[in-house]
C-alpha cells in the first residue's frame, strides 16, 4: 500500500530549514531531518525490520521540529522499503 508522504521537505537535506508552517504555533522555523537518539541503556530505537533468517534491524527515525514551540511535526524513515516486522 502506497502512503502519500509530505512533499515540502522531501528534497531538503538534513538540518535544512523548511518553508512549512507549524500546525501548533504557525511558526516558520522548521528544522528537518533531526535524528531520534537513544541512551546507552536502551538498545535500539526505530522501526524494526527483518534482515535475514532470525536477524532484525532497526531503521533510524528522523523528525521535523518546530524550533519556535518544540512541536515535532512528523516522524519518518529514509528507507521505507524494508521487510517490516508487525
Amino acid at each position: 500500500m502506497d502512503i502519500p508522504r509530505p512533499q515540502a521537505t522531501d528534497n531538503l537535506q538534513e538540518g535544512a530549514i523548511s518553508n512549512e508552517r507549524c500546525p501548533h504555533c504557525d511558526g516558520g522555523d522548521i528544522l528537518t531531518g533531526v535524528k531520534i537518539g537513544q541512551n546507552a541503556e536502551v538498545g535500539r530505537i526505530g522501526l524494526v525490520y527483518k534482515t535475514a533468517a532470525i536477524f532484525q534491524g532497526a531503521e533510524q527515525l528522523f523528525g521535523d521540529l518546530c524550533q519556535t514551540c518544540g512541536t515535532v511535526m512528523r516522524f519518518y524513515v529514509k528507507d521505507p522499503n524494508r521487510n517490516w516486522v508487525r
